[in-house]
Formats: structure tokens, C-alpha cells, sequence
């Protein structure tokens, strides 16, 4: 879990500790098959959407559990491929679930991620290069918004017309 009060959310993220218990090594070895596809992806090579979709089904599963046990309401910071993708996760997480789109123009994206990877050009150009494989939210579909970001939008900007959003 990330605190909600970091500085940069993102990035603390990588200091999250892994969830345990049961289906741990399940859970590793359905990841490292993921990667191994989410590779494949990015190269422009054939993968296994049902391998990444196993990955995306026990995401949805660890995010089931932990919130019947801890409760309240929650936001999950995700890359979903497209609508197949977000349908398949609402079949399982329930109608209730709200995807919210993040769009920015690329050359905004591309300032903001150097500025948070210290300009680290290799990391941005990747994080960047998933976009291409993105589908992004549509009008038509259920309990989804697009919010379209601007370069002098605060993150409380941001998070404020995400909220009048989905009210």
C-alpha cells in the first residue's frame, strides 16, 4: 500500500511491501509469466493475452481480499489495456468499479515523467512506449471516465475533477 500522503505517490510505490499468505507463490509465478508477456507485447511481437489476463484476474482477486478485510473505498493506480480488459475486471471486482482515464498530450507526459525519474531519458522513453498499447476510456462505456489533464493542473487539480467526475 502506498500512504496517500507521499510526495510523489508514484514512485513510492516501489517501496510498497509485497502482499503475503496464501497464493504467494502463485501469485510470482503468474507475474513472472506476465512480464515475460507484457515483454513480448511492447517488442510488437505475438503474446499470450490469457496470461495477461491471468495476471490482471489475481490483481483483481489480491484488491477483492484485502478490501473485504480492511474496507472503505479504494483507488488503484493501473495500466489496463483496453475495454475487454476493464470488462473482465468488473466481471470481477463488481458494477461498482470506476475507471478513470488519464489523458495529457504526449509532450506534457514526456515533461512530467523526466521530471520524476530524474531525467532518466531510457525510463521515460519506456513508460511512454506503453501508451501506444493503450485503448483509452470511451463515452459509451459504463462506469468510466476520461479526464483530460492539462500542464498547469495541480495533482489536487487533477484529483478534484476526477472527483466531480464520478460523483
Amino acid at each position: 500500500y502506498v500512504p496517500s500522503d507521499v510526495s510523489d505517490p508514484s514512485m513510492a510505490q516501489i517501496n510498497q511491501k509485497p502482499l503475503k499468505g496464501d497464493g504467494l507463490q502463485e501469485r510470482v509465478e503468474v507475474n513472472k509469466k506476465s512480464q515475460e508477456e507484457f515483454g513480448k507485447l511492447m517488442a510488437g511481437a505475438d503474446y499470450d493475452n490469457e496470461i495477461i489476463k491471468e495476471f490482471y484476474g489475481m490483481m483483481c482477486e489480491d484488491i477483492s481480499r484485502e478490501r473485504r478485510r480492511i474496507g472503505g473505498d479504494w483507488v488503484v493506480a493501473a495500466v489496463t489495456l483496453g475495454k475487454d480488459m476493464r470488462d473482465f475486471m468488473r466481471s470481477i471486482l463488481g458494477p461498482d468499479l470506476v475507471f478513470v482515464g488519464l489523458d495529457m498530450e504526449m509532450e506534457d507526459v514526456k515533461e512530467r515523467v523526466l521530471a520524476r525519474h530524474k531525467g532518466d531519458a531510457g525510463v521515460t522513453e519506456m513508460l511512454l512506449e506503453i501508451n501506444k498499447f493503450c485503448e483509452a476510456v470511451t463515452e459509451d462505456e459504463e462506469n468510466a471516465v476520461s479526464v483530460m489533464i492539462t500542464k498547469d493542473m495541480s495533482r489536487e487539480d487533477v484529483v478534484n475533477k476526477i472527483l466531480e467526475m464520478v460523483k
